[in-house]
């Protein structure tokens, strides 16, 4: 689906094979993926199995891997990668979790980290402990 803002530039929603309908399971709003002029924008990915569409429960740890992995997935299949994203944002239940998160995450950016945000969020109703959305170059 594609909105016209004017100004030469419209807003793009890129349906993502597996994600996308596992996003619209957990019932909120929201679209995976959306393209305007040269960015691309995830929503908060939560640890998704990319393969299966199902919620990745376990440690910090596991989650992590599974929400970095869907969002590669995501900018992958929009013809990005990791390696473009200019700013994340990570929305976490308990600052507790922050460090056993950030060993996870650090491996994914072996060139350099883009600019981040760390949030931790209470009250939390989601059944798992983190997501993570990005802005990442097209």
């Amino acid at each position: 689906m594609q909105t016209d803002l004017g100004r030469d530039m419209a807003i793009t929603i890129i349906e993502v094979p597996v994600i996308s309908e596992a996003i619209r399971r957990l019932g909120a709003p929201v679209s995976a993926l959306v393209r305007v002029g040269g960015l691309l924008l995830t929503c908060g990915m939560p640890p998704i199995d990319h393969r299966t569409g199902a919620i990745v429960s376990g440690d910090i740890e596991a989650q992590a891997r599974a929400a970095i992995d869907a969002l590669s997935f995501t900018l992958t299949f929009a013809g990005s990668s990791l390696a473009q994203v200019a700013k994340s944002t990570i929305f976490i239940t308990e600052a507790t979790l922050m460090p056993a998160m950030n060993d996870v995450y650090k491996t994914y950016f072996p060139h350099g980290y883009p600019a981040r945000s760390l949030v931790a969020v209470k009250p939390w109703t989601a059944p798992f402990d983190l997501e993570i959305e990005c802005i990442a170059e097209a």
